[in-house]
């Protein structure tokens, strides 16, 4: 995955949420046909019901996560470099990930490499984080809008 953002670059932000369904639709399409295309093997992208009552399925994709603050329609960088990350699930509502170093802001733009077709970024509010062990973190949150590089 390569990234151009740093510390002070800007997002912004689009809060439309009728959006987020199909944003979050082609992020899995792009990963199911890039399984197959290094596997040789179909993978189901089918949705579970589960304990959230929301329909989420299991996702596992290395993604970046870049610590923001939000002011307005903007996303401002606080980092100048992402925390690398690995999703657990996703579902038009949030996702859940797996992360090795903290951080402290309660927004987090999740880029999502799409193997060759581009990249998405998502507002997400982080809803919660546990630390499990030194340099091992898990979290999740709410998708709040679809967020752009704003240069």
């Amino acid at each position: 995955m390569k990234n151009s953002i740093g510390a002070q670059n800007v997002f912004k932000l689009d809060f439309n949420s009728s959006l987020i369904p199909a944003v979050v639709e082609r992020i899995k399409e792009t990963y199911g046909k890039a399984y197959s295309a290094f596997s040789g093997r179909p993978i189901s992208l089918c949705k579970s019901l589960e304990r959230r009552g929301e329909l989420r399925m299991k996702f596992e994709e290395p993604i970046y996560l870049w610590s923001v603050d939000t002011e307005n329609e903007l996303a401002i960088c606080q980092q100048s470099h992402p925390t690398v990350a690995i999703t657990k699930d996703i579902s038009t509502h949030g996702v859940g990930f797996s992360y090795d170093e903290d951080f402290e802001t309660e927004h987090v733009i999740v880029e999502f490499d799409l193997f060759g077709e581009g990249t998405e970024y998502l507002l997400v509010e982080v809803r919660w984080s546990t630390s499990l062990a030194a340099h091992s973190y898990v979290g999740g949150g709410l998708i709040k809008a679809i967020a752009t590089v704003a240069h």
